[in-house]
């Protein structure tokens, strides 16, 4: 067995790709036919989502409302199901259930601003906001890209056609924020700030259930200036959240994410769409049904893979590709545009092992394989979307393969 210093010499950008025309020509047609195929899925959603904008039904609605709550002064509200659908049929649409606000309080103060708008100019605002976003994740993952594009010039751009990033944009979603704050760490831990990206990385925070798991395993990993700095931000960020809140409607939230947990639906009576899921949760429910072994097996099951990933102990920005497939796999709630995040170990993943393919290094093949497959594998939302949680197979095999220390 290769030592780890050769396995890492077999890893590195400069060594993994073949030089000129020693590149695949499948993998090149592969590489601009996945994205095509993404684009024109895209617009297709687009045109049937349009309508769905117009009637106030996106996503972004409960954030838009509580931006505007916290502005005019009832932050003390903003976990009150009454108060929410209040504002939300007045500032929006009349609706029989509204979209319960189940963010930390502290990420209303962001959607404050746009609240100043009537809620269609306010959803195109926040859409280009998210696009300037996605320039910003660009430049911070291009450095990252370069092999990819020396397969096809254009397949660093066609990598953002990734579909839950269309996804996010579309319902108004704040995952590309995620996406960003994720971005911004990788960077940080590549120039030795870990300090700064533990900080970057609490500030998402209000996707908790996806930032939770990789703080942790950065903690065991002991990544002691990550793991400080994030437990300094995360503080801060609970005080502000109490101060915006209150102390009751803070302990109300708590009360309402384990209620949500257990119940399998929102605080409004809106059920939880766990099949939509591609993560444990979703693959056990949908495998299981409403069995009462559903929620034990998939503690077990997140508990298992946490453990393994612990053991792994990977250095480097590879610590931060490990934790986000990881902290996706494990999370209790993920639908299609929290996969935003998965962009980061895909690209990563790809650009190192575009090689791969001509090497007899058969992990790496075996990790780029599950990768392409990963990033395609988002489209069964346009096909099968009562099944989503068959996703969360590519995405087991892919942590696997990103895990498995050679």
């Amino acid at each position: 067995m290769s030592s780890e210093p050769e396995v890492i010499r077999i890893l590195s950008v400069a060594e993994a790709i073949p030089s000129g025309n020693e590149i695949p020509y499948y993998f090149t047609a592969l590489a601009m036919a996945l994205p095509a195929i993404m684009l024109g899925l895209q617009l297709s959603g687009w045109i049937g989502f349009l309508p769905m904008i117009r009637d106030g039904h996106a996503d972004f609605r409960n954030l838009y409302a509580a931006g505007y709550m916290v502005r005019v002064g009832h932050g003390h509200e903003i976990y009150d199901y009454a108060a929410q659908k209040m504002f939300q049929d007045g500032l929006v649409s009349r609706e029989e259930i509204a979209i319960p606000f189940i963010r930390p309080a502290y990420q209303a103060l962001l959607f404050a601003p746009f609240s100043f708008l009537p809620f269609r100019q306010a959803y195109f605002a926040f859409l280009s906001f998210n696009l300037a976003i996605l320039v910003l994740c660009f430049r911070l993952l291009r450095p990252y890209m370069g092999n990819l594009a020396r397969v096809w010039p254009g397949l660093p751009a066609a990598m953002f056609l990734f579909l839950p990033i269309a996804a996010a944009l579309m319902q108004g979603q704040d995952s590309i924020i995620l996406l960003a704050l994720l971005a911004g760490a990788l960077a940080c831990i590549q120039q030795g700030r870990e300090y700064l990206a533990g900080v970057l990385v609490a500030f998402g925070l209000f996707k908790f259930q996806l930032v939770i798991p990789a703080a942790v395993l950065f903690l065991v990993w002991r990544r002691w200036r990550f793991s400080a700095a994030f437990a300094c931000s995360a503080a801060m960020l609970a005080a502000v959240s109490v101060w915006i809140a209150g102390v009751e409607q803070s302990v109300n939230y708590f009360r309402s994410i384990i209620q949500m947990s257990v119940s399998h639906g929102l605080s409004s009576g809106l059920p939880l769409a766990v099949d939509h899921m591609a993560n444990l949760h979703g693959a056990v429910s949908g495998i299981l049904g409403k069995s009462s072994f559903v929620l034990p097996l998939t503690i077990a099951a997140s508990a298992a893979t946490m453990i393994f990933a612990a053991s792994r102990r990977p250095q480097g920005v590879d610590a931060l590709v490990i934790a986000i497939a990881v902290s996706a796999l494990v999370s209790y709630y993920l639908f299609i545009h929290d996969m935003c995040v998965l962009l980061i170990p895909i690209v990563l993943t790809l650009d190192r092992l575009t090689g791969a393919e001509e090497t007899k290094y058969r992990h790496g093949r075996m990790q780029m394989r599950t990768a392409v497959l990963l990033f395609a594998a988002p489209a069964c939302m346009s096909f099968i979307p009562n099944q989503f949680w068959v996703v969360s197979l590519p995405l087991l095999a892919f942590t696997f393969a990103a895990s498995v220390r050679r």
